[in-house]
């Protein structure tokens, strides 16, 4: 299993409240850059081929996939027992 750092994400508006996050991205170990859709990472995570985590301000907070009243999965962190929303704090992925 290998672990992946969420630095930046898209959303189709970024100042949407109600917009979901459609795509994260971070640094890969050979010095580039890795971005991927929410469906995917989300898949990864419960399959536990791979984990993701922010590490913001010197604080790791895991992600973990969640499912709305809709039905439709998204990521979101959780760190001291408590699902976070500072995914949508990060920069916008290029």
């Amino acid at each position: 299993m290998a672990d992946y750092r969420i630095d930046c994400i898209n959303k189709p508006n970024r100042s949407s409240t109600h917009d979901h996050i459609t795509h994260a991205g971070g640094p890969n170990a050979n010095g580039g850059r890795w971005k991927d859709t929410v469906p995917n990472i989300a898949r990864s995570i419960e399959q536990g081929t791979h984990r993701f985590y922010t590490n913001e301000g010197g604080k790791t907070a895991w992600v973990g996939v969640r499912t709305s009243t809709n039905g439709n999965k998204f990521i979101q962190t959780y760190a001291d027992g408590v699902w976070k929303d500072n995914l949508l704090a990060l920069n916008e992925c290029s």
